[in-house]
Order: structure tokens, then C-alpha cells, then sequence
């Protein structure tokens, strides 16, 4: 088992994980600390404080990205690695639109969306607003969800959709997905479904399922 020094906000770890992945080589990831003098235990295993770092079993290091890939050049190619290569390049609009800054983002609790008390998703309105590529959801004035975007041409890939927890469960969702879906058919658009709850919920209205973008069809 080979084992990444890296940093998740790395992008040079980012394009070792991918290859490691199109390899299929298992690996364990160690986080480091964010500036290089304050990683002095990597720097007294390894020789280097730069990242990334990839130890082998036999207790090898290659320190960065050319001589990591140098020692990765010899491995075959995993059973998968044009699938997940094609993956790669097919979620471009989601890393182009920083699907992962609004994930943690949510996960650190912004604060941006209200709470409400109401059980009727039909009261909430649904505002398009493209300068920062989203769409609302919005009920008496307050921002109850949101649905971020990325678009380029005829093709809109949906990164990521999120209500506040008041409103889980109540179909506020399924509304502001519903309400997304429609316009992208009214402007002939053919639609992503990065968000997982999107693909869900075209999977639960298969009417929505010429709307997907070929490599996102079932079936």
C-alpha cells in the first residue's frame, strides 16, 4: 500500500489521487500541514517538505509530481482507467465552477439560508440569478435553498443543491429541482446532474430524462 503526503487543497495532490485512481492503485493519504516549515516530520522521513510525497512499501519517497509520475510511468493501466478518465474530463464544470468550495462551505455552516415553518414547497418561488450562477428558493422574502450551476454553451451542469434543514423532507427540494429541470427545457439546454440529489431526482421522474446529457442517461 502506497501512502500520499498531500493536502486537499493541493492541486498537484489532486492530479496524483486521479492517477493513482486510473491505475487502480490503493493508497493511504496523510495530511501534512499547510506551510512547508511547520511539516518537519515529513521532512525527517521523507527528505522534503514538498507535496506531494508518495512513500512506497519498501520505504522509497518521490517528492512532487514529475518524479512521482516518473515512478507511477511503469504501472499498468487499471481495468476502469478509461471510464474514470472520461469521468475526469466530464465533471470539468463542476472543479471550473468549485463544486467542492460550496460542499465545504455547507459543511461549515455559512449561515446563508433561513429557516422556515411552512409544509408548502408550492408557496416557495424559484429566482434565477445568473451573475452568480444559481438559482434561489425563496418563501416570504426569506432564502430557504439554493441550486449552484455551472454553464458553458447548450450545457448546464448542476453542482450542487441544498435547502435548510427546516425544510428537509418537506418536498422544498424536489420543488427548486422540478423548477430548475423545466427552465433548462425552456431554453433547450441539456443538463449535468453533478448534484447527486439531481440525478436522484430525475431517476424518480424519468419524464426529465431527455433532458440528461448523454453520458448521464441510464438505460
Amino acid at each position: 500500500m502506497l501512502t500520499l503526503y498531500q493536502a486537499e487543497w493541493c492541486p498537484f495532490s489532486s492530479a496524483v489521487r486521479q492517477v493513482l485512481t486510473e491505475l487502480d492503485i490503493g493508497f493511504v493519504a496523510r495530511q501534512v500541514e499547510p506551510w512547508p516549515d511547520e511539516r518537519g516530520r515529513l521532512r525527517d522521513r521523507a527528505g522534503s517538505d514538498e507535496i506531494p510525497t508518495l512513500e512506497t512499501e519498501d520505504g522509497r519517497f518521490f517528492s512532487g509530481t514529475r518524479a512521482i509520475f516518473a515512478f507511477l510511468h511503469d504501472f499498468g493501466p487499471g481495468a476502469h482507467a478509461v471510464g474514470q478518465r472520461e469521468r475526469f474530463h466530464e465533471h470539468l464544470p463542476a472543479r471550473e465552477s468549485d463544486a467542492a468550495g460550496h460542499l465545504i462551505e455547507y459543511f461549515r455552516s455559512t449561515g446563508e439560508l433561513e429557516a422556515t415553518s411552512s409544509t408548502e414547497p408550492e408557496l416557495a418561488e424559484v429566482v434565477h440569478v445568473p451573475e452568480t450562477s444559481r438559482y434561489e428558493l425563496r418563501l416570504d422574502g426569506r432564502l430557504i435553498g439554493l441550486a449552484a450551476y455551472h454553464r458553458r454553451g447548450r450545457r448546464l451542469a448542476v453542482t450542487h443543491t441544498e435547502v435548510d434543514p427546516s425544510c428537509e423532507g418537506r418536498g422544498f427540494g424536489s420543488r427548486l429541482v422540478g423548477e430548475v429541470l423545466d427552465d433548462s427545457r425552456a431554453q433547450g439546454l441539456e443538463v449535468v446532474p453533478l448534484c447527486p440529489f439531481v440525478a436522484y431526482y430525475v431517476q424518480q421522474h424519468p419524464e426529465y430524462a431527455d433532458l440528461l446529457a448523454s453520458g448521464y442517461r441510464r438505460g
